[in-house]
């Protein structure tokens, strides 16, 4: 509560300092050319000399003379561009309430090289951008993510991690939220895995992660935001782009993708389709150790190798209706249509108390899955003026669903070969559907001298129907399994609304946010007719504060409150068998996590140093424990059953301090670095086993580009993880060596690349679980992160840019924790 007044008053304050302050600056501008004769029509941008982000426009008169008027005090630099012209830039330029009048000197615009009809862009953003409030991967530049799936990428972006079980967690916290194009993905565990696998790299512009969002954006996400902006061609008329690839690694990857776009001053249509092929591996060895209160009592030695070859197409279409110069109308659809297709072999070697090998087990499972999804949206922007007053909405639905058949048989032997009991076999047909209908409304309204207000409203409705059937086929007559047939309903209701003000200085600026999200949720579980109700208020501020103490040094301090809400599936209390001693389930008494972050950052020319801190409430984490000690009333006899299912620890804390550096080492020879260290602890007790332990971490990525001529350049990146804790995991080093080689072709329409990805066949995770006087598991898992691939891309149409708008959709976090 206290922290809520303090920002209620120090909006109030700033919005009395900021009333006394007038806003009448003016400048003046004349445009000519060589010739001096003045140019009629000439684009004029005013831009914000600290991250050129543009604050008005205006076009030259029959004189060649411009005027920007009712302007803030501020440092600014003037752009002027027109067609068949390079662009102009001016030198910075001063307003202040001792000069807030200026007559700029005059610029002359110089015709391009044989007057270009066209406009072609040619300016090549570096793989890693650091800005004020986010990270930017350029994934589109980067030779090394050419043929590679999303999730190669955020695997490769600074600060990321992916786990065994392909999670991903952001400075070493997991409640990472992923967002498409500002919408979060309607997948979780591994269906978003999946999804990202199956996601062609050739099809993203760019990622942006996002540490400490502000209130604007959903308050989920423990650790930040990572969105995923798919390719949307700016071009005018028509153009396109078609994509091929081909990878080996131990199993062939291939990918293949056309892009189109039609554009003129009323409307702009566009549309892509993609098709990817790959063939995983996950080959997992874990040596289990069981005790009872401190003594041995049983090892399983486990080999399990697992393919999974998986066809997914993938279609966007949509269009942009500018209705009048104030007023777009659009829609969007967005299609995902995979095939997976699971083989895994299981060998176990079951060793008694003695140290002494007992019998062995295999177990094959092939399972076949179908998921076709479909989000239609609807998107309305109206802008006011030419201050930036505007209002936004977007209405989503989406339906996706879920189907699954399943064989899972297990043959059992004795050392000398022969067989030691009946063997077991359980088939299963899962069929799951999940509804989302949301709906959001945001309206900015700038104030005077650099402040802005901005407020939005959401509402959303989500419905889950999961129904899963088993049957014991052990004696060639299939029966149902009643210990883990079931049928799991469950509803969502989230009201939300927000509130952010900003307001900048001459020599810093400020943002407050309040947002309040109200959720009302229903389960209801057929076996045993369980039925679960609960609603919840909550409110989550946010304070961003910037200074500069010189042009090119600035200190930045955050703090906010967000929630991880349990995704869909991790709610799911059906029993999955992955292999006889192997069970994951869902847990429906699972609670929302709560975390305060805090965050200081000092930037000084191209390096950037960030302290962070963050404390969380019911921290989700996914344990791998004794079947027993999570079910003391389970109807398993055997105490060397495992299971996997998400649970909540008490609280974590985190302190971490990262460091972004960007270099020109040479002309031709451009770094960017980043390096997280991070000391993670948690709490909690699961099973009678207490935890109460935390451990230091590192993780370091580098980029290198180099442009050479005639059209080469290369790339070198390297990573490293010296691993670190997750709640009762203790993962070990890893590290990674990836390169790439690209050529443009054909006029520069085409692009040739050739990369191989962690060359050395290093970057493999592994790690130790711990459950005192318990169980302790050792795992190690081989992936196929060692890959070579080729990949030709061509660009057909005409290359004249006109700016496209950014927005976001309204299923932010449904999308993000659908199942």
């Amino acid at each position: 509560m206290k922290r809520l007044l303090m920002l209620l008053v120090c909006t109030g304050l700033l919005e009395m300092v900021s009333a006394q302050v007038k806003k009448n600056g003016k400048i003046s501008l004349m445009v000519t050319n060589l010739q001096n004769n003045p140019m009629e029509n000439a684009s004029v941008e005013l831009l914000k000399s600290k991250d050129s982000s543009l604050l008005k426009t205006a076009f030259t008169d029959k004189t060649g003379m411009a005027v920007l008027e009712k302007l803030p005090a501020g440092t600014f630099i003037i752009k002027v561009t027109m067609i068949s012209y390079a662009p102009q830039y001016s030198a910075p330029v001063t307003l202040n309430p001792e000069k807030n009048e200026i007559q700029a000197p005059a610029m002359i615009l110089q015709s391009r090289q044989g007057e270009m009809k066209e406009v072609a862009v040619t300016a090549r953003k570096p793989f890693i951008q650091r800005l004020s409030d986010r990270i930017v991967v350029n994934v589109d530049n980067s030779i090394v993510s050419s043929g590679s799936s999303a999730m190669d990428v955020l695997d490769r972006s600074p600060g990321v991690t992916v786990d065994q079980n392909d999670a991903i967690s952001l400075r070493g916290k997991a409640g990472v939220i992923i967002m498409i194009d500002g919408k979060s993905t309607p997948m979780a565990g591994a269906d978003l895995a999946n999804f990202l696998k199956g996601l062609p790299a050739s099809t993203i512009e760019r990622i942006d992660i996002i540490t400490n969002p502000s209130a604007k954006y959903d308050a989920s996400g423990n650790s930040g935001i990572i969105d995923i902006h798919m390719k949307k061609d700016q071009r005018l008329g028509i153009n396109g782009t078609v994509t091929a690839a081909y990878g080996q690694g131990i199993y062939p990857k291939a990918n293949s993708g056309a892009t189109f776009n039609y554009r003129n001053k009323r409307i702009n249509l566009f549309g892509n389709y993609n098709y990817a092929y790959r063939m995983g591996l996950n080959h997992l060895i874990l040596d289990r150790n069981f005790y009872n209160n401190g003594v041995f009592s049983g090892e399983d030695k486990k080999d399990n190798y697992t393919t999974f070859p998986y066809h997914v197409n993938t279609t966007r279409v949509g269009a942009d209706l500018f209705l009048n110069n104030k007023t777009i109308l659009g829609f969007v659809v967005n299609g995902n249509f995979a095939h997976f297709n699971q083989l895994n072999d299981n060998t176990s070697v079951v060793i008694d108390n003695q140290h002494q090998p007992f019998y062995t087990f295999k177990t094959t499972q092939n399972s076949n899955s179908n998921n076709n999804n479909a989000v239609g949206n609807i998107n309305y922007k109206h802008t006011f003026d030419s201050a930036g007053k505007e209002l936004t909405a977007d209405v989503d639905y989406g339906v996706f669903n879920s189907n699954a058949i399943s064989n899972n048989a297990t043959a059992y032997f004795k050392l000398s070969g022969a067989p030691f009991q009946q063997p077991y076999v359980l088939t299963g047909n899962q069929d799951g559907k999940l509804t989302l209908q949301t709906a959001k409304v945001d309206y900015v309204n700038p104030l005077h001298n650099g402040s802005k207000f901005e407020m939005g409203l959401k509402t959303s409705y989500v419905t889950a129907d999961n129904d899963a059937k088993f049957f014991d086929a052990s004696t060639g007559t299939p029966q149902n399994d009643t210990t883990k047939t079931n049928h799991f309903i469950y509803k969502e209701y989230n009201n939300a609304g927000y509130l952010n003000y900003s307001r900048e200085f001459k020599k810093f600026d400020i943002t407050l946010g309040l947002r309040g999200e109200h959720t009302t949720l229903k389960t209801y579980q057929v076996k045993g007719n369980e039925r679960f109700d609960s609603s919840y208020l909550k409110i989550f501020p946010s304070a961003f504060f910037n200074y500069k103490l010189t042009p090119d040094k600035t200190i930045g301090l955050s703090v906010s409150r967000r929630i991880d809400r349990p995704n869909y599936n991790s709610l799911n209390p059906f029993l999955f068998l992955i292999d006889v001693s192997t069970y994951y389930t869902g847990n429906t008494a699972l609670l929302p996590q709560f975390t305060w972050s805090n965050e200081l950052s000092y930037t000084v020319k191209n390096l950037n140093f960030s302290a962070s801190y963050s404390h969380a409430t019911d921290v989700e984490n996914i344990a791998i424990a004794k079947f027993r000690d999570v079910f003391p009333n389970s109807h398993f006899a055997d105490s060397n059953i495992t299971v996997q299912i998400p649970v909540n620890l008490a609280s974590s804390d985190y302190y971490g301090v990262s460091i972004a550096a960007s270099m020109r080492i040479r002309p031709w020879w451009n770094t960017v670095t980043n390096a997280d260290l991070y000391y993670n602890r948690f709490k909690g007790n699961l099973g009678g086993s207490n935890l109460n332990s935390g451990a230091p971490a590192a993780s370091i990525k580098t980029n290198n580009a180099f442009t050479f001529k005639k059209g080469w350049t290369a790339e070198l990146n390297a990573s490293f993880y010296s691993g670190g804790r997750d709640g009762y995991m203790v993962s070990k080093p890893q590290w990674g060596l990836s390169s790439g080689v690209q050529k443009t072709v054909l006029k520069n329409k085409g692009t040739l690349r050739f990369n191989i990805t962690d060359i050395f066949w290093t970057n493999l995770p592994h790690a130790t679980i711990t459950y005192p006087g318990k169980y302790i598991e050792n795992w190690h898992a081989y992936r196929e992160s060692r890959v070579g691939t080729l990949s030709f891309t061509y660009r057909f149409g005409r290359n004249t840019v006109q700016a496209a708008r950014k927005r976001t959709t309204g299923s932010e976090e449904e999308r993000q924790r659908a199942q």
